[in-house]
């Protein structure tokens, strides 16, 4: 019997530029800071609004599933984030000044 051939080598690794050759002059030095410390933020910076947290109903609750368009979603979900509601509380309300306003 015949020994089994050698494995095949599928490509020639991607050869690398010598050390001393690279021109790091364009890079800038990082400045050193202690570990820990914290990263400074820009003037501009603004922070995620707190999330909409679910609370305990006082009395028990009944699903609600509708279809609706995605501008009108866009719409009250700006709404509750601007008023940081849930969605029930913000349906709540507003068919609180629908009543109001019917008045």
């Amino acid at each position: 019997m015949s020994e089994a051939p050698a494995p095949k080598k599928f490509g020639k690794p991607t050869p690398q530029p010598p050390t001393g050759a690279l021109d790091l002059s364009d890079i800038k030095a990082v400045p050193s800071s202690p570990p820990g410390a914290p990263l400074a933020l820009p003037d501009d910076y603004q922070g995620a609004s707190p999330p909409r947290r679910r609370r305990a109903r006082e009395t028990k609750s009944r699903p609600l599933t509708m279809r609706i368009t995605p501008s009108t979603f866009e719409r009250f979900n700006d709404f509750c984030d601007r008023e940081a509601l849930s969605y029930s509380d913000a349906l709540v309300r507003l068919l609180d000044a629908a009543d109001t306003a019917r008045d």
